[in-house]
């Protein structure tokens, strides 16, 4: 699996904000944009990274793990 920063940014966005909606205005990408994305990256892993039956949107066991890198990662690359 190669993991680019987008792919981080848009599993800790959705975490964060609970819903694809919610998290493609902080991405500032359309809502479908982000679903493609996700859609890509889910595809790319063979797994679902989010529970979709559940309101927030929760991440699966397979989403807990590149959480952790991307809240490691993704703010020593904004800093």
């Amino acid at each position: 699996m190669h993991l680019e920063l987008r792919h981080l940014r848009t599993i800790r966005a959705i975490h964060q904000a609970g819903g694809v909606g919610k998290a493609a205005d902080l991405l500032n990408i359309t809502q479908s944009a982000l679903s493609h994305q996700l859609k890509g990256l889910e595809d790319q892993c063979g797994v679902e990274l989010f529970v979709r039956k559940t309101k927030p949107l929760r991440l699966s066991s397979a989403g807990m793990r590149p959480l952790r890198p991307a809240e490691d990662i993704l703010p020593k690359v904004r800093a």
